[in-house]
């Protein structure tokens, strides 16, 4: 029981630091490259902090457990912008700069309802896997573009609020970056493995911490790295690594697992989940958009109703499971 103790510590205080890290060596690579912070987080940090759900639905889809791969990737979409938007805009409200995602917003809304389109069926077919893994490879094409071309399409000019004035060697902030990422994906490990130790020291139920602990673990990188960046004022970021990560699971993670074996949906899962994940994403436009007189910004009440939502949705699943 310590050890698992000592390992949950130890994973808080590598995420800490792994964000702190990660996220000064992304900013400070994009302002050597002139790439604007919101292509950095849609894509760099959101494919750092996606590693683990990726290597979670893999093993679980390779082992025979569809089911818990299918429910990892809703449930880490669903926590990305209930929790960790909700969590990081409450520490310190989000000032968003860009003119929210004119493309990858409503990209990802699209996005989302294909996928449930195709679930629709209560199976996500290998064909369906290799769609998707296509998007993915296009969506990274499409940044590396807008990257390549220097626009900064979707941050406004008068953003002000660097990281950090000095622009500092590229191979230092290449370091920084990979330094980061390894003690982030090593923390949430570490995290994991003492949470379900402990969980089932104390005897709770394998399907209740497949349900919240699994998709949770697995976003705890994505949280740290968000909070990180919201503590620095880099709002783009924050929201483009949240859009970009539901971007990258949904497309790649998804397709990816579904490429190796079919994927069967639970009838559950398409009643409850899909719709939450779907609604979830559709709040986005009205809380960061920005409005005539309002800077798009996530406040803290915005941010205490997205909280409020995940911890609501999270109990219809723990009633569900009491049951």
């Amino acid at each position: 029981m310590v050890l698992y103790v000592l390992a949950i510590v130890g994973g808080i205080f590598g995420l800490v630091m792994g964000a702190d890290r990660f996220v000064n060596g992304a900013v400070t690579l994009a302002r050597g490259l002139g790439i604007s912070s919101l292509i950095v987080g849609l894509t760099v940090v959101s494919l750092g902090t996606s590693l683990p759900e990726l290597l979670v639905t893999v093993m679980a889809t390779l082992v025979g457990h569809p089911h818990v791969a299918v429910g990892n990737v809703l449930g880490s979409n669903i926590a990305n912008i209930g929790l960790i938007l909700g969590v990081s805009s409450l520490v310190r409200p989000m000032v968003v700069h860009s003119q929210l995602l004119r493309r990858e917003y409503p990209l990802l809304l699209v996005i989302t309802a294909v996928v449930w389109l195709m679930a629709s069926r209560g199976e996500i077919r290998r064909l369906d896997g290799v769609l998707l893994s296509a998007g993915l490879l296009l969506f990274l094409v499409l940044m590396a573009r807008a990257a390549k071309r220097g626009k900064e399409d979707f941050i406004s000019r008068g953003s002000t609020d660097p990281l950090d004035t000095t622009i500092r060697p590229l191979r230092r902030s290449v370091i920084n970056l990979v330094g980061g990422l390894i003690v982030l994906l090593t923390g949430s490990r570490l995290l994991i493995w003492g949470g379900v130790g402990f969980a089932h020291a104390l005897g709770i139920d394998d399907l209740v911490i497949g349900l919240t602990l699994m998709a949770v673990g697995t976003s705890l990188p994505e949280l740290a790295t968000t909070v990180a960046a919201t503590i620095k004022k880099e709002g783009d970021i924050a929201v483009g690594n949240v859009v970009g990560s539901n971007v990258l699971n949904t497309l790649g993670i998804l397709g990816i697992s579904a490429m190796l074996r079919p994927l069967p949906v639970a009838a559950d899962a398409l009643a409850r989940d899909f719709p939450v994940m779907f609604l979830a994403s559709l709040l986005l436009w009205p809380i960061c958009r920005s409005w005539r007189r309002r800077l798009g910004r996530v406040n803290r009440w915005e941010g205490g109703a997205l909280l409020a939502g995940y911890c609501l949705y999270l109990g219809v699943l723990f009633r569900v499971i009491s049951f």
